[in-house]
C-alpha cells in the first residue's frame, strides 16, 4: 500500500482515523493521507463523486487500518468495504510518479486505484458516466498475503484510462497496467458495459487471474484497449480467468499483441505445468483483436470474431453458441488438444470459419450430437471452412450422443472439412429422457403388482 500505510495506521478502529496524517473528509474520501484517498476504512462506506477530485498518489477502496503481519498490531476484526461511485460529470486523476513506483524498493501498488486493499476487504468502483485517469487499476489485491475482493463496473459512457507503460521503457517493466484477481486467493471482476464505455491501457499489459480468480466482461458495445500482452492465468496453477466479449460492438482490442490463455507466459510450452485455467468467450457479434494462444488450460469458445491468428497448443476450442460459427480472421494452427463440434440439426451445427490457412496436427475432433437429434444417411456438416491452404490433416475423430454402429467419413473438398453420414444414426437418450423412462417402467411394474393382488 502507499508508503507502507498499514504500518502507519493505528491499532483499533476508533483510534485508526486519528492516526492518519490528513483530515477526515465527507467526500469523495473517508480519509486523506499521504496525498492519497481511502474509502471504507475499518468499516463500510460509500462515496459519490460528481465533480473533479485529485490528483492523488493512490486510491484505496476497502482498507484495514492495521496489518496482522506487523509486530504489536492487532488486526481489525471486521471486513472493511469501500465503494466509490463516479457519476456523469465526475472525474478523478492520479499522479504518475515513476520513481516512486520503481523504488528502491519497487512498490508496484503505488500510483494505482486499488479496489480491495486489505485481507478480507471488499472494494467496489462504479465509473457510471464519469472518468478516471491513473497509472494502474488493480481489482483484487496483488499482494499474496492480503487476499481481497474487487469489483469495477464502467458503464453509461464511463472511462478508465490506465497510463502505465508496461514495456522495457517503463518504470517497472512487466508490471501490468490493469490487474484483475492477481493476488493469491483474491477475486477481481471488471465489467465494461455499453457503447462509449471504455477501459484503456494504451501502453500497458493486462493480467487476469494471475494467482486468484479474475473475470473481464465486455458487453453491449463496451470497449477494452490494451497496448501490450493480455495474460490469462499464465504463471500459476492457482489462477483462473474468464474473458467474455458479448454483443455487437463489444471489443477487446490488443492490436498485434498476444492474448495468452492457460499457458506459461515465458516458455509457451504446453507441457509446462506453470499455468492455470482461462476461458475466452466471444459471442453475439463481439470481437477480439489480437493473436490468441491457448495452452492446455485454455478454452476458446463462442460465435463472435477473432481478428488475428489463433494458435492452440493443447487447449480446447468450442465454436458456436449452442451452436453457431466462430470466425477467425487470420491463420488457425492447432497442435494437440480438442475441437468440440455440436450438431443439433441438419442445418444447425458448429463451424469454424477461417479466412486464411489451417494447420491441424494430432488434434481430437469430437462431434457431439445433442437435443436428441440423429443424422440420416447422406447428411453432411461443414464444420471447418478456410480461405487458404490446409496442412497436417490427421485428426482423431470421436462421435458422442449416438449409439454404436453409426458410420461416417470426413471429406476435404473446396476449402472445407465436412462430416458425412454414411448410415442413419440413433440418438442416445439424454438423462432427462432416461429418468422419465425409468419412472414409466416403475409405474408399469407397480400397476402389474396391483393387478396381481
Amino acid at each position: 500500500m502507499k508508503k507502507n500505510v498499514s504500518a502507519v495506521l493505528c491499532i483499533a478502529a476508533s483510534a485508526a482515523l486519528a492516526a492518519f496524517s490528513g483530515p477526515v473528509v465527507a467526500a469523495p474520501c473517508t480519509v486523506v493521507a499521504f496525498n492519497s484517498c481511502y474509502i471504507g476504512v475499518d468499516g463500510t462506506d460509500t462515496q459519490t463523486l460528481t465533480g473533479a477530485a485529485g490528483p492523488y498518489d493512490f486510491v484505496g477502496l476497502g482498507v484495514r487500518s492495521t496489518d496482522p503481519q506487523l509486530p504489536g498490531f492487532q488486526p481489525f476484526p471486521g471486513n472493511p468495504s469501500g465503494t466509490l461511485n463516479i457519476n456523469a460529470g465526475g472525474s478523478m486523476t492520479l499522479n504518475y510518479l515513476p520513481n516512486t513506483i520503481s523504488g528502491p524498493p519497487p512498490r508496484p501498488n503505488d500510483n494505482s486505484v486499488l479496489v480491495g486493499v486489505s485481507s478480507g476487504s471488499t472494494g467496489v468502483l462504479n465509473v457510471n458516466g464519469g472518468s478516471i485517469n491513473a497509472p494502474m487499476l488493480i481489482a483484487g489485491q496483488s499482494d499474496d498475503t492480503r487476499p481481497s475482493t474487487g469489483t469495477v463496473t464502467i458503464s453509461n459512457g464511463g472511462k478508465f484510462t490506465a497510463i502505465l507503460n508496461s514495456g522495457p521503457g517503463g518504470p517497472l517493466p512487466g508490471q501490468p497496467a490493469v490487474g484483475i484477481g492477481r493476488g493469491l486467493g483474491s477475486t477481481g471482476t471488471v465489467n465494461v458495459d455499453g457503447a462509449g464505455s471504455e477501459l484503456k491501457a494504451s501502453l500497458g499489459s493486462m493480467s487476469i487471474g494471475r494467482q486468484g480468480s479474475g473475470t473481464l466482461n465486455i458487453t453491449n458495445g463496451g470497449s477494452v484497449i490494451v497496448g501490450g500482452t493480455v495474460f490469462g492465468s499464465t504463471p500459476s496453477v492457482l489462477g483462473s480467468s474468464l474473458i467474455v466479449v458479448d454483443g455487437g460492438g463489444s471489443k477487446l482490442d490488443a492490436g498485434n499483441n498476444s492474448i495468452l490463455l492457460g499457458i506459461n507466459q515465458g516458455s509457451l510450452d504446453p507441457n509446462d505445468p506453470a499455468h492455470g485455467t482461462a476461458t475466452l468467450n466471444v459471442r453475439g457479434g463481439g470481437e477480439v483483436v489480437g493473436n490468441v494462444t491457448l495452452g492446455q488450460g485454455g478454452t476458446l469458445r463462442g460465435d463472435g470474431t477473432i481478428t488475428g491468428n489463433v494458435l492452440n497448443l493443447g487447449g480446447t476450442i468450442m465454436p458456436g453458441n449452442s451452436p453457431g460459427t466462430l470466425h477467425i480472421d487470420g491463420n488457425f494452427k492447432q497442435n494437440g488438444g480438442t475441437i468440440d463440434i455440436e450438431i443439433a440439426g441438419a442445418a444447425l451445427f458448429d463451424t469454424i470459419d477461417v479466412t486464411m490457412n489451417v494447420d491441424l496436427d494430432n488434434v481430437l475432433i469430437r462431434f457431439i450430437f445433442t437435443g436428441g437429434y440423429a443424422p440420416t444417411a447422406g447428411d453432411s456438416y461443414d464444420f471447418l471452412t478456410f480461405g487458404g491452404s490446409i496442412a497436417n490433416v490427421n485428426p482423431l475423430y470421436e462421435i458422442l450422443g449416438l449409439q454404436p454402429g453409426f458410420e461416417y467419413g470426413v471429406s476435404n473438398i473446396n476449402g472445407m472439412l465436412a462430416l458425412n453420414a454414411r448410415t442413419d444414426g440413433v440418438a442416445v437418450p439424454e438423462p432427462a429422457s432416461l429418468a422419465l423412462l425409468g419412472l414409466a417402467l416403475i409405474g408399469m411394474v407397480a400397476t402389474r403388482r396391483r393387478r396381481r393382488g
